[in-house]
């Protein structure tokens, strides 16, 4: 019989995986929080094989590693308001378990329309200008194009000179 590593967590064994030939094993724990540190003894170790298995040792403290960026979209993709409206681009970044998933925007034209840290984005004067919404993690990109119209005032009404 080979030699089994074993992974415990408290009593329960969260993993196995057969010695190789150059001595090594590898097992994968699943369940661990990403970009997370965990202690010396948070989990135990042991070899097993036909002669039994060997005493449990602590596993030395590590860190999981973040769960990357790996793009971000943006939406509407196209939005029309007033001189002085505002409408919310949304920003949706992959994948859902990414560990930062802070963005900024930024218009191209800060003259025809503004944007807040939070998507809000406010017409200023006539014309278009492009959204950008950036990761923080990657610098990954998605754009939106806000066309902002003058507000049209309606005619004023003739008073009626009819008796």
């Amino acid at each position: 019989m080979a030699d089994t590593l074993k992974v415990y967590k408290g009593d329960d064994v969260v993993g196995t995986a057969e010695r190789q030939e150059d001595g090594k094993a590898k097992v994968t724990i699943d369940g661990l929080e990403a970009n997370t540190d965990y202690p010396a003894g948070t989990y135990k170790v042991s070899f097993e094989n036909e002669n039994g298995e060997s005493e449990k040792v602590d596993v030395p403290s590590f860190k999981t590693k973040p769960i990357s960026v790996t793009g971000v979209t943006i939406t509407p993709k196209t939005a029309s308001i007033e001189v002085g409206g505002t409408t919310k681009l949304e920003s949706t970044v992959a994948p859902s378990t990414a560990t930062n998933k802070s963005v900024s925007y930024k218009s191209s034209d800060e003259a025809v329309a503004t944007v807040s840290s939070n998507g809000t984005v406010t017409g200023i004067s006539e014309g278009e200008a492009t959204i950008t919404v950036t990761t923080q993690d990657g610098n990954k990109t998605d754009i939106a194009t806000v066309t902002v119209n003058t507000v049209e005032e309606p005619e004023p009404e003739e008073p009626s000179t009819e008796e």
